[in-house]
């Protein structure tokens, strides 16, 4: 595919482009769900197409095509599209400055994902909901869902980067329902691999562990004592840390979102206590979020986002690098060839402290625990709301009873400065998916993590 892609390179050069990227790909994509055992969606697909991205008159112009055979036309369209949007455009875009790479990246799954047959994976499903429904009488709907992807991503630009990476996924996903008399709760697990194969849910996301990691939550969730409402001291388990440095706090670190977000201008400034430090990785090894190079054909790095309690870093692509002086950092993803890049986060995590464990309890008297969450969102003034799906008291410095009902929300920017105590490491990670226009998988996470009364607000019955 390299050589369609430069042919297409080389005639938006022709027609006057100052900049063309040419982005392709060859690959099986599946999704498969099961409702109580039956299957109620399986899809399979092969996808070959090519996203043609020019700037030209300071303008962007792009166009995604499956018609590999019409690229000509395609990259005609991107430059039409180009010098129609420069007309009203007030400054024109330049990019960084980056370095052309040359690199073929090579996958080695134990299982390549496509050549598993149906029927294994069917049973994976099945296996999972058995564990689930065995787990509690209580537990009354089970839903399991599965996707994998495997092919190959093609890169070409104007100013000579040819890259050849993998594209891997296996991702599993149930959402478990249970009731008891007029009482409801419902909980759901997320585990998922872009550089190992089904070998992946076979060692790691098996169907007993993530199928007894969502009923267990959901149990919980019956047989716990009601949240109070109000702000009370708290600890917050890696999985929440994570939710909170991706959702209330990446999104405003990313550059083209930062400028009208609670983080605008506010670059070298103190923006948290003493000793709290938060980073976007894109290096870090097997992780979801990681890849050798982004949609730019961009290396990847570690941003250093906060630094000892100051903003020292924005997540940038190659326009925003150039428009804001920032540096290039490796961001640039795009969900597939039908969607254009932009800054996306990889693997987000808040870096540890120098706190044991226990020593984050002692001294409250009364205060909650948080271990995981259901669902969250935040926007770009850093409010935040998060439902928590496994949360305990904490009463005289001690782990009590288990909690439902409970939610999380505040202003993550004043958060920050309510922090008394980070964990040490190691960090650990939760999976998931990031929606910002298309989607991307990412990695978050961190130590447990310590909030003054004050820091966080707690939602509840009573």
């Amino acid at each position: 595919m390299l050589d369609i892609l430069e042919k297409a390179v080389e005639s938006g050069r022709t027609l006057g482009a100052s900049y063309v990227e040419a982005r392709g790909e060859d690959g099986f994509i599946e999704y498969i769900q099961m409702d109580d055992s039956n299957v109620t969606a399986l899809t399979q697909r092969l996808e070959r197409g090519v996203a043609i991205r020019v700037l030209a008159d300071g303008a962007w112009g792009f166009v995604s095509t499956g018609d590999l055979d019409s690229l000509e036309e395609a990259v005609a369209n991107a430059v039409s599209v180009a010098r129609a949007a420069a007309k009203t455009r007030r400054e024109p875009i330049t990019l960084a400055e980056a370095k052309a790479h040359k690199e073929v990246i090579k996958a080695s799954p134990k299982k390549d994902p496509r050549n598993v047959p149906i029927e294994e994976k069917i049973q994976y499903m099945k296996d999972m909901t058995k564990v689930i429904r065995d787990y509690d009488e209580r537990i009354s709907a089970v839903t399991v869902k599965i996707r994998t992807a495997s092919g190959t991503k093609y890169l070409a630009t104007s100013e000579g980067t040819r890259i050849v990476s993998p594209l891997l996924l296996v991702w599993s996903y149930p959402w478990v329902t249970a009731k008891e008399g007029t009482r409801l709760s419902a909980a759901r697990y997320e585990e998922a691999s872009a550089h190992e194969g089904w070998e992946y849910l076979e060692k790691v996301a098996t169907p007993k562990f993530v199928g007894e990691s969502a009923a267990r939550r959901a149990k919980l969730q019956l047989e716990g004592v009601s949240a109070k409402a109000g702000q009370f001291p708290c600890v917050l388990g890696p999985r929440v840390v994570g939710v909170l440095a991706h959702e209330a706090l990446g999104h405003l670190s990313e550059a083209d979102l930062t400028v009208n977000s609670a983080f605008g201008g506010k670059l070298n400034e103190t923006v948290a206590a003493e000793g709290v430090s938060m980073t976007d990785d894109g290096t870090t090894p097997g992780n979801l979020g990681t890849s050798k190079f982004d949609d730019e054909g961009i290396r990847a790095t570690r941003v250093e986002i906060i630094k000892d309690s100051v903003l020292t870093g924005l997540l940038s692509n190659r326009e925003y690098s150039a428009k804001l002086e920032l540096p290039l950092t490796g961001n640039a993803r795009a969900e597939s060839y039908r969607f254009r890049p932009i800054i996306r986060m990889r693997n987000t995590v808040f870096e540890p402290g120098d706190w044991n464990h226990d020593e984050l309890f002692k001294g409250i008297d009364f205060g909650y625990y948080c271990v995981d969450f259901r669902g969250g969102q935040a926007q770009t003034n850093a409010s935040f709301q998060v439902g928590i799906q496994e949360a305990y008291e904490i009463v005289d410095g001690e782990i009590g009873s288990p909690v439902t009902d409970l939610s999380i929300s505040g202003i993550a920017t004043d958060s920050l400065f309510k922090i008394e105590g980070l964990s040490k490491g190691p960090i650990e990670y939760e999976m998931g998916r990031c929606g910002k226009g298309q989607e991307a998988f990412v990695s978050s996470g961190g130590p447990s993590i310590r909030f003054g009364k004050g820091g966080i607000t707690f939602g509840g019955r009573s």
